[in-house]
């Protein structure tokens, strides 16, 4: 199992599913700033999340209005440098 990100426009967004989830038992999440290299305006966050909790969290956002840019699987080559590829 991997992560994967999903990019919010805003911190409150990516913290309030964060909360629905862990309200829902989903563990393991993380809010961070979106990396650089997927990054479209410079200034947004994410929600670190195992790859197989990306449907409930998907039906969570859609349930409580919480848009989401894009979801991105996180890559992690044999020298410890993180890519992303878009899920």
């Amino acid at each position: 199992m991997g992560y994967a990100i999903i990019v919010f426009s805003s911190s409150t967004a990516a913290s309030r599913l964060k909360r629905l989830a862990s309200r829902a038992g989903i563990a393991s999440l993380g809010v961070v700033q979106t990396p650089k290299s997927v990054s479209q305006n410079g200034c947004s966050y994410s929600l670190k999340c195992p790859t197989g909790a990306l449907s409930v969290l998907k039906s969570l956002a859609d349930e409580y209005g919480l848009n989401y840019t894009n979801i991105y699987r996180e890559l992690i080559s044999q020298n410890g440098t993180k890519s992303y590829e878009l899920y």
